[in-house]
């Protein structure tokens, strides 16, 4: 039976073999270049949310179950620290969704978000990619937490984020993943 399977499938298996090594090395090929082009993209956001910043260091913090966090401190020509970049993760509707989130060098202010990914779906949630939801996160205050208010106004800069129509669980999984990396940001930096 083993030998009669051996003897009619082994073209498959070694097609499997052949294809598996050749994703292998064309990932190894590739890797270099997508981490290149994520970097890229990182830098571009943090750029955009943070214009006046010239340079960005990388920086590192452990909680104290030890899990690491990464964050940017965002410097001016003559080396001050102007803000904070950080990203900050929750659970959406569909999936993760994956922010990052500027700060004043205060930590009272946002200066602005950027989706990184989201999954979420088509015409509802992932209007968090607009702008009109966006620009609510732009110098709104972060002296007490981030609300969801299902109407008001888009342009009012305060700590009520207007939720999109449609894509209540997107528009509080993305204030909830807010608040808690501005939570934890604060911890790490002292503020």
């Amino acid at each position: 039976m083993i030998r009669k399977f051996i003897q009619q499938s082994w073209f498959a298996l070694v097609a499997m073999a052949i294809f598996g090594m050749s994703l292998a090395a064309v990932d190894g090929q590739l890797k270099e270049t997508i981490e290149g082009n994520a970097l890229k993209k990182l830098s571009d956001q943090m750029r955009l949310l943070l214009p006046e910043a010239k340079t960005f260091d990388k920086k590192s913090s452990r909680d104290a179950q030890g899990v690491e966090y990464i964050y940017y401190a965002g410097n001016d020509e003559s080396g001050q620290v102007v803000g904070y970049v950080f990203e900050a993760r929750g659970s959406g509707f569909a999936d993760v969704i994956v922010l990052l989130v500027a700060a004043d060098a205060s930590m009272s202010t946002l200066k602005g978000l950027a989706i990184l990914q989201t999954n979420e779906t088509p015409g509802f949630g992932d209007k968090m990619k607009d702008d009109a939801f966006k620009g609510q996160f732009l110098d709104c205050p972060i002296g007490e937490k981030l609300t969801v208010a299902k109407t008001g106004d888009r342009m009012v800069k305060d700590r009520e984020i207007v939720a999109i129509s449609g894509a209540t669980i997107t528009s509080e999984a993305v204030v909830k993943a807010v608040n808690e990396a501005i939570e934890r940001m604060r911890g790490i930096i002292g503020k």
